[in-house]
């Protein structure tokens, strides 16, 4: 039996490795919103606002303002994450947990079983965050009517 270098059972940690790497460098790469503008800027060029649910209603979405809180958290400035979205800063800090998490299943499979559990705390924080967003969006509706 051939062995291989790449182990199928090692693929889930690696998909979410690869995500939530690219969202953290991505929050990096942007820079911040400017007071001016409330528009994303990369290499300086200002980038367009696409939340398509606003355009079709009228209405924010749930994540509306995520991506721009959570490029504000990752430049350190909290209170312009929590004036573009409530949740911007607590997002990006559970997608480092998960990065860290993989990191450490692929790296240490053996510490991260015995000190860290399987990562059920950070499955269980999923759906509690998203029933936050849910109660975030119901709070910005009831404030914009």
């Amino acid at each position: 039996m051939q062995r291989t270098c790449f182990d199928r059972s090692q693929l889930p940690h690696w998909v979410v490795l690869t995500i939530c790497a690219a969202i953290c460098l991505g929050a990096l790469a942007f820079s911040p919103p400017r007071p001016d503008t409330p528009h994303l800027t990369l290499f300086s060029l200002d980038l367009p606002s696409t939340c398509s649910f606003y355009y079709l209603t009228g209405w924010p979405c749930p994540g509306c303002g995520l991506t721009r809180a959570m490029v504000a958290a990752a430049h350190g400035d909290l209170a312009a994450s929590w004036d573009f979205h409530r949740l911007g800063a607590l997002t990006l800090f559970y997608i480092l947990m998960q990065l860290l998490f993989r990191l450490g299943k692929l790296l240490a499979p053996a510490f991260t079983t015995r000190h860290l559990g399987s990562g059920i705390w950070l499955n269980r924080g999923l759906p509690l965050l998203a029933v936050l967003f849910v109660i975030n969006w119901v709070i910005n509706l009831v404030l914009l009517v």
